[in-house]
């Protein structure tokens, strides 16, 4: 059951507010700026949760906005259908737009991707301005005053209808924060590969980020429409895109009460600096200016450092945890083991052009057992891994998995069949706390859907709690409880690592891959690191491990494959590969090498 707190502060309170509104600033003009607010917001929250949770930036949601307006207007005033009907749907028909949008911009990041958004803001502009017996053009289109089941909605009225949207999409947005869909958002936000890794379809979850946030856009668009009962192309600019993100940044990206003071800005400034008629866009603009520099994480990042607001300026995505026990046995849920042959690599290789990173490697991996793979730098050690986990597709050979063919599954569909990974070069989520980055691991266990998500279930609560527990227990067998709510990246460098190991258990997998999980760690984090592989080992863990330490790999191993200039030139027994004059060769540089470190041989 929700809290009565979460009603009080998400749905009762801003309801009396906005009741209370119009007897307290009772004129046209300060309504009209409260609707235009109101409006403005319901696009930016839609914004936030693209740019600030899932990290894609755009800047062509003025294209959204727009297709919602135009949309309400002809299904209204053409159709004759209800115009809150009208909207809904405008909202709908620009969620699918934005579907198409991450599509086109999949492989498109960073700047890349805000250039594709433009590029889709910039057309629809084109086809507003152009589209004269559709749209008007800069001519414009008329319509209608709003009515609701009859009843014409005049403007305080349609103020109070903004207004109860606005808190609706609110309360929606808090709960997709805290729950796994935020922190699905946030996880690929950080690190796509990670997300991967653990069973999370990116394309699929990039496509929903656009559509949520565009079927806001469409809605505020659609709004908009009936604000003034009427609509200009020459209102669809790029200006507008530029605004709604700079509210986004200026609150604070990513943060739940980021849009309101983004909004406030944006709508609020130029209202006070209207008396400045020559000079307000510049002040305007310098005002924006200095903020951003001053304050890159927004202003509601800037009270991270007030112990008070930290539950509201804290980025990292919260949910309702309820209390974590430590006073039972902490257990690795695991898969039954397996034995024979759980995985084989028939003839892989991997060729960039003509390099040759692996050529032609055999590899059979037991069930219940550790299974080495070590080399001198460059054998291509971490292009196997890479293959293993989908993040390469070979070039030749094929990967079976129980005996099954999975070569060209992507990540997330080996992780799906049981197999995730460690990463050489850490890809923890930074924007999360420890233990939500090894809540991110259960993804694909939980059952719970977006509508339930959005609505926050008593399901979705039970859900979020049961796996905390999981997570904490983890987190209490890999000995980081105490770090549990910490932000993840403030960690040390060996802790990080049990992080990932902690995340990549929490899949359950029936093969985990542990790449260099040592590499950067101090002595006794090494330490560390090694019991727990031992313990995962002793627990009927099947697991690859890339290690240079050689005293860990020699003391956990089973088997060993020595890779060399990406071939196999060895496999066996730790006793097997210490006294294999081929492995002593490729680490050593053979004898000629060992003469002239034992100075009895001259160079030349």
């Amino acid at each position: 059951m929700i809290k009565a707190k979460w009603w009080i502060y998400q749905i009762g309170i801003p309801l009396v507010l906005l009741y209370a509104f119009p007897w307290f600033f009772n004129n046209a003009h300060t309504i009209h700026v409260a609707q235009t607010f109101l409006i403005t917001y319901i696009v930016i929250v839609g914004l936030n949760l693209l740019v600030g949770l899932s990290n894609q930036l755009s800047l062509g949601h003025v294209g959204f906005y727009a297709i919602g307006a135009y949309s309400s207007a002809i299904l209204t005033m053409t159709v004759g259908l209800n115009f809150f009907v009208s909207i809904l749907i405008s909202g709908l028909i620009a969620a699918v737009f934005g579907a198409i949008v991450a599509l086109l911009s999949l492989r498109a990041k960073g700047p890349y991707l805000a250039m594709v958004t433009i590029a889709f803001g910039e057309l629809i502009s084109i086809i507003a301005n152009r589209w004269v017996n559709v749209t008007g053009g800069p001519a414009g289109i008329k319509t209608s005053v709003p009515s609701l089941f009859g009843f014409e909605l005049g403007q305080i009225q349609y103020m109070w209808f903004i207004g109860l949207l606005a808190i609706i999409f609110t309360a929606g947005a808090t709960n997709i924060f805290r729950g796994r869909f935020g922190r699905t958002f946030t996880a690929f936000g950080n690190s796509e590969v990670a997300s991967e890794v653990l069973g999370i379809n990116v394309r699929n979850w990039k496509i929903l980020a656009f559509s949520v946030s565009a079927f806001l856009a469409g809605v505020g668009g659609g709004l908009f429409a009936f604000q003034n009962q009427f609509i200009s192309s020459t209102t669809f600019e790029l200006n507008l895109s530029i605004m709604f993100l700079i509210a986004v940044i200026i609150g604070g990206s990513g943060t739940k009460i980021g849009p309101i003071i983004g909004t406030a800005v944006i709508i609020g400034l130029p209202q006070f600096l209207h008396n400045f008629v020559d000079y307000h866009l510049m002040i305007f603009g310098g005002i924006l200016l200095i903020a951003l520099i001053l304050l890159p994480d927004g202003i509601v990042g800037a009270f991270t450092k007030l112990s008070y607001f930290k539950k509201f300026s804290s980025k990292k995505v919260n949910t309702d945890l309820g209390i974590l026990h430590d006073d039972r046995k902490a257990t690795i849920d695991l898969p039954d083991g397996i034995n024979g042959k759980l995985l084989e690599l028939k003839n892989i290789s991997m060729h960039f052009g003509g390099l040759k990173a692996i050529d032609d490697v055999e590899i059979e991996v037991l069930g219940g057992t550790v299974h080495g793979i070590i080399g001198p730098n460059g054998s291509g050690k971490s292009t196997t891994v890479n293959v293993l986990s989908g993040v390469y597709m070979p070039t030749g050979g094929n990967l079976l998995w129980k005996g099954k063919d999975i070569t060209k599954y992507a990540p997330h569909g080996i992780a799906q069949e049981g197999i995730t990974r460690t990463f050489q070069n850490l890809q923890l989520f930074e924007d999360m706390s420890v233990l939500q980055n090894v809540m991110v691991g259960f993804h694909r266990h939980f059952k719970t859907g977006f509508l339930k998500n959005l609505l926050y279930l008593g399901q979705v609560s039970k859900e979020e709690r049961y796996y905390a527990q999981k997570a904490y227990d983890l987190l209490r067998i890999v000995g980081l409880e105490e770090r549990a709510h910490e932000k993840a990246s403030d960690l040390p460098y060996g802790e990080q690592r049990l992080v990932e190991i902690a995340r990549g258990l929490a899949l359950k997998p029936d093969l985990l891959i542990l790449d260099e999980p040592a590499a950067g760690a101090s002595p006794k984090e090494i330490e560390k690191i090694m019991d727990v592989i031992q313990r995962l080992k002793n627990a009927g863990l099947s697991i690859i491990l890339v290690e240079h330490h050689m005293d860990i790999v020699m003391n956990v191993c089973d088997y060993i494959t020595v890779l060399d200039f990406g071939k196999k030139i060895c496999e066996g027994t730790p006793e097997t590969i210490q006294n294999d004059p081929r492995v002593i060769e490729a680490y050593l540089g053979g004898e000629e090498v060992n003469q002239l470190v034992a100075g009895t041989r001259s160079i030349g």
